[in-house]
């Protein structure tokens, strides 16, 4: 998978985990799945960042 791709790919997931995010606030269900949730996106954020400073 070459680099655009895999970023877009991880575009897409970053925008999936922040709607099941807001989902999670919307039901105002516990901060600590809020937090879980969180660190999903905030991973997915970090390697989507490396990623297009390596293009």
């Amino acid at each position: 998978m070459n680099d655009m791709s895999h970023m877009e790919e991880l575009r897409r997931k970053i925008e999936a985990e922040k709607v099941n995010l807001d989902k999670i606030v919307e039901r105002g269900l516990l901060t600590e799945e809020v937090y879980k949730q969180s660190i999903v996106v905030d991973e997915l954020m970090s390697q989507y960042i490396k990623l297009g400073n390596q293009l």
